[in-house]
């Protein structure tokens, strides 16, 4: 049997254990060990698979990823999220849909701890839905913004899958939390003037109520409310952007200020450390399997010569590059309606980054490409995790609020990527003129 015929049936298996139900770990597992054996034989075959899983298990930059679970489960059960919230809404709840901007910004301050999307949307969710839905605000609108907030998680840096797209691609991790910024922060405040327009149209989804004006002195003294997220905001990025640390020291250090800060605030008990200890083991349990049984697989991939057919039957289209950009970037959106998007990014990343890069584009543009593809697939129905969130914390949200909400919001990403594209340096002028190791 030809090696081509082999990739089709391997990729075939893989599909058809995702539609039987079988976890996607499990599945792509699955399908390389057997393309491995087929390869290679047992014996070679089998050791292949230790070899590939012992080097993704012993990665030390992989550390970063349970580091930086754990410190946002501790902002999550220590109520540092609460008190964020509270202080954003005083100071923009005077705007038209006031509390819904409130959330985006706050999402995007929190994401700069986090570096979990469902974490940040969990977290700002519980204390901003009771509040808008006490105002009489939208369903589509509270769904909306807390989604799409969410998503910041993975954009403004620290972030899981910019470590897991660095490691995989050889690209700086670094570098890539750099690019993630400007993006950041464009994208936040999209969302933010987004919300604002909105409202504006149609004030009854975003009344206004008396208390929404805040005084100037109180205004003031809500700034001490998130002072320990600047703070820790400041150590994690700033001592990773001026080289002091790696990004996976940044994560160790950034686990052991939320520690001090939550004990510090009194809002850590006993219990919340065990979860937030019992929430990071699953977790980082479930990425790492991913990881390397992806791994493994997109070694069969690599071994079959698909990412060189490909390039090949690319470049054979003769399209410009913007033409092959859109195609690639179109077939990503498809995905992102139909399956779990961190679970493909990790299988399609050995076919994809080599044909991007051949084409002549930047390997850190890219992995923000990437990532802004993530967080679209976040709130895509149906397999968006953000949405199953806030629908958890929302019951009774229908589907057509869910796409109502969310679809605005989908579109200013996809208006993101086509202003990187004709604008790169947007994502890559951080990584270009400061100095990150």
């Amino acid at each position: 049997m030809s090696e081509p015929v082999v990739g089709a049936l391997l990729i075939l298996l893989l599909f058809v254990c995702f539609a039987a139900g079988l976890e996607v770990a499990l599945a792509l597992g699955l399908a390389g060990v057997l393309g491995l054996v087929w390869l290679k034989g047992w014996q070679i075959g089998l050791g292949v698979v230790g070899s590939v899983a012992w080097s993704n298990a012993t990665n030390f930059n992989f550390v970063a990823v349970p580091l930086f679970v754990f410190m946002s489960a501790v902002l999550l059960h220590s109520g540092i999220g609460r008190s964020l919230y509270t202080a954003v809404a005083r100071w923009v709840a005077v705007l038209p849909g006031g509390l819904a901007v409130a959330s985006v910004i706050a999402c995007g301050i929190f994401a700069a701890v986090s570096g979990s999307s469902v974490a940040t949307a969990a977290t700002i969710g519980m204390i901003a839905i009771p509040e808008m839905e006490r105002r009489g605000y939208a369903r589509p609108l509270i769904v909306g913004s807390l989604a799409a907030g969410g998503t910041l998680g993975i954009l403004v840096p620290p972030s899981i899958p910019m470590i897991i797209f660095g490691v995989m691609t050889e690209t700086s991790v670094g570098k890539l939390y750099l690019a993630g910024v400007v993006p950041g922060v464009i994208l936040t405040v999209a969302f933010a003037g987004y919300i604002v327009g909105y409202a504006l149209l149609w004030p009854g989804t975003a009344p206004h109520a008396p208390g929404d004006r805040v005084a100037l002195r109180e205004k003031l003294r809500s700034l001490r409310e998130v002072g320990p997220v600047v703070f820790l905001i400041l150590v994690v990025l700033g001592s990773m952007y001026f080289g002091v640390v790696t990004p996976t020291e940044a994560a160790a250090l950034g686990a052991t200020v939320s520690l001090i800060l939550a004990w510090a605030a009194g809002g850590l008990t006993r219990a919340g450390l065990v979860q937030a200890l019992h929430d990071s083991v699953r977790t980082t349990t479930m990425i790492m399997l991913i990881i390397i049984f992806a791994s493994i697989f997109s070694h069969v991939i690599a071994l079959i010569g698909l990412p060189r057919a490909l390039f090949g039957a690319v470049s054979e289209l003769g399209l410009p590059p913007w033409g092959l950009f859109a195609l690639i970037f179109l077939f990503l959106l498809a995905i992102a309606y139909a399956l779990e998007e961190l679970s493909v990014m990790i299988i399609m990343l050995p076919i994809l980054f080599p044909l991007v890069t051949g084409l002549g584009f930047d390997p850190i543009w890219f992995g923000i490409i990437m990532v802004i593809w993530l967080e679209i697939g976040f709130i895509t129905p149906p397999v968006g995790l953000n949405l199953f969130v806030i629908q958890g914390l929302m019951p009774g949200s229908s589907a057509r609020d869910v796409t109502r909400g969310t679809t605005p919001f989908v579109l200013l990403m996809v208006l993101l990527v086509v202003v990187l594209f004709f604008l790169p340096g947007l994502a890559l002028w951080l990584p270009r003129t400061m100095q990150v190791r």
